[in-house]
């Protein structure tokens, strides 16, 4: 009797791709040391294939020195990534102003993260550029594109604050907390609409001409009210605000919507030097001084932007590769006096 032994089947074309193709996702210039990659059962739903085929190709991966697998946890690309020590916030230099909606945000940033013993360092942009980010540091910003953009570039994690993450590869390592514009300034046409009983006749005060937040807000306002007439102020402060007050207040306009509390501040300021009644008047942000002032505001929920951002901190800190996750939060109307 002539025995011979089992010749084992040549590998199919379609195994090699799948295998070649996970080879091609580790071995990318994307694969973040550290993350986790596809367990067998993803390997298998997503290509198609059995789970023990499934399982010998990560096996092997493995095997090559491409893939790192631990009993019980996962498989993951191989290396470590940097541990990161603390946070690096980078806000825009108006946060150093008291009552500023970045003064508030950070303040409670800083408070948050040292009641859980988390270190941070400040890094405050100079001009339009963006400082140097701390390689052992989480960078935390609030508007300042530039540092965003760094941090993108350099593919590194980062989170930003009331902003969009940037389009494009290195979004997918910057994570953010956020408010929708466009539906805030929807917000604030309705409180007035509802207020006034009118569908028309408003004047609008927006920020700089440029600044998308601004321009998303005023959209939002005019998908309502369409005929609402719109002046821009040369920044967000109250000193730009009050140059332009007379101009929204011509008319006068049945009400008021500006693109933010200090401008909101400047209407009324304005009013009273007039000696003018104040139209119905609705703010953005609810920063500090929409409190003192008693006006209407389509308000951050800063409790809850403070809670995520620091969620999404903690995360990083302790490790957490996996992809950027953007966090959208609804505005909180704010009704005071004003309106």
């Amino acid at each position: 009797m002539i025995i011979t032994s089992a010749v084992p089947r040549p590998r199919s074309s379609r195994v090699i791709e799948v295998k070649a193709a996970l080879a091609a996702r580790l071995q990318s210039d994307l694969a973040h040391p550290g993350r986790r990659f596809f367990s067998a059962r993803a390997v298998a739903q997503r290509f198609a294939v059995s789970y023990q085929t499934a399982h010998r190709l990560l096996a092997e991966l493995q095997a090559e020195g491409l893939l790192r697998r631990e009993a019980a946890s996962g498989s993951y690309v191989p290396g470590r990534h940097a541990a990161l020590r603390g946070v690096q916030f980078v806000f825009h230099r108006r946060a150093r102003r008291k009552g500023s909606f970045g003064a508030h945000l950070l303040a409670q940033l800083e408070a948050a993260l040292a009641a859980r013993g988390i270190a941070f360092t400040h890094g405050w942009p100079a001009g339009a550029g963006a400082p140097r980010l701390r390689s052992d540091h989480l960078p935390v910003i609030w508007d300042c594109r530039a540092a965003v953009q760094s941090a993108a570039t350099a593919r590194r994690f980062a989170l930003c604050l009331n902003d969009l993450p940037p389009a494009g590869l290195g979004g997918g390592y910057v994570d953010a907390v956020t408010t929708d514009d466009f539906s805030g300034g929807a917000c604030a046409a309705e409180l007035l609409k509802s207020r006034t009983g009118r569908a028309g006749g408003f004047a609008v005060l927006g920020g700089p001409i440029g600044d998308v937040r601004s321009e998303r807000r005023i959209a939002g306002f005019r998908a309502h009210v369409e005929s609402a007439r719109v002046v821009c102020a040369d920044s967000w402060f109250l000193e730009a605000g009050l140059a332009r007050a007379a101009e929204v207040l011509r008319g006068p306009p049945v009400g008021v919507f500006a693109c933010n509390d200090r401008l909101a501040e400047a209407v009324l300021l304005a009013c009273r030097e007039q000696k003018r009644p104040l139209p119905p008047l609705v703010g953005f942000d609810n920063a500090p001084i929409a409190e003192h002032l008693r006006l209407t505001t389509v308000g951050i929920p800063w409790h809850s932007m403070v809670n995520q951002a620091v969620a999404l901190i903690v995360d990083r800190l302790q490790g957490g590769t996996d992809p950027a996750r953007l966090v959208s939060l609804a505005h909180e109307p704010v009704l005071r006096l004003t309106c």
